[in-house]
C-alpha cells in the first residue's frame, strides 16, 4: 500500500497543532475556522444503505487578494468525499484474503468518512475546537485501516478478542452498578462466542494503540494523536482555549480556530488509500492518482508558504536544507 508520501504531510499539519494547539492560522480569529465552512444536504437514507451525503464545502467570502494555498485542498476534499459512497453502490468484488473483514473495512472507513463530515459540520457552526474527539477517532481508524489492508482476514481473531474483552468489562461494570435493565446472561453469551478456546491469541498485543502504531504506523502519527487526546480529556489544554491570553478574560467559546479542511483532506485520502486495497481490482486508479498529484502540488505550495522545506515525493521525506 502506498499512501503517496502522506507521512510528512501529516507531520506538517500536526506540527501546527501539536506544538501550539491553539495558534490561529493566517491571522484568522473567526470561529468559522479560517474561512472554512461546510453545507451538508442529506440524500435519502444512510450511507450504509448506498446513499450518501452531498457535501458542498464553501469558503467564507474573502478579499480577492487572499492567496492562501490551503484553499487548494477544498476541491480535492469535495471530490474525494464522493469516491467511496459511489463505489459501494456498485457492490465491487473484494479480493481473496480480505473477504471476511469486508464489514470491518466498510465500518472503519465510514468512521473516518463520517467523522470528517462531522468535523466539517461542527466547524461550520463554530465548534471546531470541540471536534477533538472526532479528530482523534479519525486518526485511530486510519491506523486500523492500515492494519486491515496489510493483514486482511488474519486480524479477525484479534478483533474478536478485543470485542470479548470490552464486553466483559461492560458486564462487570453493569453487575457492579446493580443495573437490572440489562441481560447479563446475553453479554456472557457474546463474550463466549467472541472468545472461544481455539481463538488465535498471538497478536492480541495489537489491540493496544502503541503496539499497533509501532508495527503499522509511523513516527508522525503520535504527535497529532497525543495533541487531540490532550484536548479531548480534562487537562490544561482542554481548558486554556476558553481563556484569552494574556488578559485572562473568560470566553464563551474557543479563542482561536485552526483550519480543518487540511486535516480532513489528509486523513480522508489516507483512509481511501487503505480501503481501496481490499477490492479486486483496486478502484479509482486514474482518478485517485490525479487527486494525489494535485494534493502533492497544493502541499508543496502550503509548505513553501509556511517556510518549510519541500518534500521528496519519491521517498516521502523532507528534502534536507
Amino acid at each position: 500500500m502506498n499512501v503517496g508520501g502522506m507521512v510528512n504531510i501529516r507531520r506538517h499539519h500536526r506540527e501546527r497543532s501539536a506544538s501550539c494547539p491553539h495558534a490561529p492560522s493566517s491571522g484568522a480569529d473567526s470561529k468559522e475556522g479560517s474561512g472554512w465552512a461546510a453545507d451538508c444536504r442529506r440524500r435519502g437514507s444512510s450511507a450504509s444503505n448506498g446513499d450518501h451525503y452531498d457535501y458542498r464545502i464553501a469558503m467564507r467570502p474573502q478579499m480577492e487578494t487572499s492567496k492562501d494555498p490551503r484553499d487548494g485542498y477544498e476541491p480535492l476534499l469535495r471530490e474525494a468525499l464522493q469516491l467511496y459512497p459511489n463505489l459501494i453502490k456498485t457492490e465491487p468484488p473484494v479480493r481473496e484474503g480480505h473477504r471476511r473483514v469486508t464489514h470491518l473495512a466498510h465500518g472503519w472507513y465510514l468512521r473516518c468518512h463520517r467523522g470528517i463530515e462531522a468535523i466539517l459540520e461542527l466547524t461550520r457552526v463554530g465548534y471546531a475546537e470541540e471536534a477533538s474527539p472526532l479528530r482523534r477517532s479519525v486518526i485511530e481508524h486510519c491506523l486500523a485501516l492500515r492494519w486491515l489492508a496489510a493483514e486482511g482476514d488474519a486480524i479477525l481473531d484479534t478483533v474478536s478478542g478485543g470485542h470479548a474483552h470490552a464486553s466483559q468489562e461492560r458486564h462487570d461494570a453493569i453487575e457492579e452498578a446493580g443495573w437490572t435493565s440489562v441481560d447479563l446472561e446475553l453479554i456472557k453469551e457474546i463474550v463466549a462466542k467472541a472468545n472461544p478456546p481455539d481463538r488465535d491469541r498471538h497478536n492480541d498485543q495489537l489491540l493496544h494503540w502503541q503496539q499497533r502504531l509501532s508495527k503499522y504506523g509511523d513516527k508522525h502519527v503520535a504527535p497529532g494523536y497525543l495533541a487531540e487526546t490532550a484536548r479531548s480529556h480534562p487537562s490544561f489544554e482542554s481548558a486554556v482555549c476558553y481563556v484569552r491570553q494574556p488578559s485572562g478574560e473568560l470566553l464563551r467559546s474557543s479563542r482561536d480556530s485552526i483550519p480543518q479542511v487540511p486535516f480532513c483532506t489528509v486523513h480522508l485520502l489516507e483512509a481511501l488509500a487503505c480501503v481501496r486495497e481490499i477490492f479486486d481490482p483496486a478502484p479509482w486508479t486514474d482518478q485517485f492518482d490525479k487527486i494525489m498529484e494535485a494534493f502533492r502540488s497544493v502541499t508543496d505550495a502550503v509548505r513553501k508558504d509556511d517556510g518549510l522545506a519541500p518534500i521528496d515525493w519519491t521517498t516521502g521525506t523532507v528534502v534536507p536544507e
